[in-house]
């Protein structure tokens, strides 16, 4: 790939390493720590995950993740992933995801197995090199944004990064489908086509093209689901209208049914709840909001019962305390 001297995009242009670091505004020491010895900085979590299993994140520390957003918001920003990655997208969702397989009598859904680790720091340079920066720009922000030369799936700036390493493997998959009648769309990991007649022959041939971009299939994952199947895309129901799964709104219901009868700390306390109070909380307010993202009024009834269990008067308090932050949702305390 030829280098070009200045940066095409409408991106900042950086002469040097260290002009590179004034235009985040980030002190010196710092940022070459940053740069050379960033997997001092990283902590591994683990998180686990609903399907059964532990998903590893490696979440960099707060002052790091604000230069990844710096990077995110005034570089990577500048350059659209293919309109079929859905996740983790300004303005997209998990509905953006679901719609387009709305009413499909076939769905074949597949997962890239260990998808932001298999991303490596060539890769991530490589796209930075597309924006026009030089070798030692497009190395420094490659750095910053990996850790032991792969994508941190815990860093800001990977979901974006994933999606824009992504794009001929999408472009490639969506100019297949598109030719067959076939809708397509990619959350993250997540793979997803659909069609009104039989589609399960694609599974191969997809799988050659990811194959050809480094990727691999989690085949224990690869669903396919027919007429009369209960089709479920990013947690939603898509078989006549868009929908929450009734065991989600139903262990809803029974966690406030609880609250009320118990009050929080007892519940908290017979559910052996680990984490805290105000992440319990925040945790069934993202769960109601999600509700509400799919179903509204559904959404807004839920809501306001959480209102009146924690003595909530308006929304503005309850924007407050989802800023918390908490976890990933964890939807096992769901699946009873």
């Amino acid at each position: 790939m030829s280098q070009l001297k200045k940066p095409t995009l409408d991106v900042p242009v950086f002469n040097s390493i260290e002009e590179l670091r004034e235009s985040i505004g980030v002190k010196k020491k710092y940022f070459y720590k940053v740069l050379y010895c960033n997997e001092h900085l990283y902590k591994q979590i683990s998180i686990p995950k609903r399907s059964g299993g532990i998903r590893i994140l490696n979440v960099p520390p707060i002052a790091l993740k604000e230069i990844q957003r710096w990077i995110l918001d005034n570089i990577l920003y500048k350059v659209q992933p293919e309109p079929c990655a859905t996740g983790f997208m300004p303005n997209k969702s998990i509905i953006s995801n679901a719609a387009p397989h709305l009413k499909k009598k076939y769905v074949l859904k597949m997962d890239i197995k260990d998808f932001f680790p298999s991303i490596t720091f060539y890769e991530i340079r490589n796209i930075f090199f597309e924006f026009g920066y030089e070798k030692n720009i497009a190395t420094a922000l490659a750095n910053i944004c990996t850790y032991q030369n792969k994508l941190p799936q815990g860093a800001p700036t990977s979901p974006y990064l994933a999606n824009l390493v992504c794009r001929n493997m999408d472009k490639r998959i969506f100019k297949l489908c598109q030719k067959h009648q076939i809708s397509y769309t990619r959350y993250a990991d997540d793979i997803t086509v659909s069609g009104s007649s039989k589609i399960f022959w694609l599974k191969n041939v997809i799988e050659e093209i990811i194959v050809q971009y480094q990727f691999s299939l989690n085949n224990e994952k690869t669903v396919f689901l027919k007429p009369g199947d209960r089709k479920r895309i990013t947690g939603i129901i898509v078989n006549e209208k868009l929908s929450v799964p009734r065991s989600v709104t139903r262990n809803l219901r029974k966690e406030i049914y609880f609250l009320k009868k118990f009050g929080l700390e007892e519940h908290l306390q017979k559910i052996d709840f680990r984490g805290t109070s105000e992440q319990y909380i925040s945790h069934l307010y993202g769960i109601a909001s999600y509700v509400k993202m799919v179903e509204l009024n559904k959404g807004i009834f839920f809501i306001n019962q959480l209102n009146s269990v924690f003595h909530k008067d308006n929304q503005h308090e309850n924007d407050e305390l989802l800023s918390i932050s908490p976890p990933p949702i964890d939807w096992s305390i769901f699946d009873n």
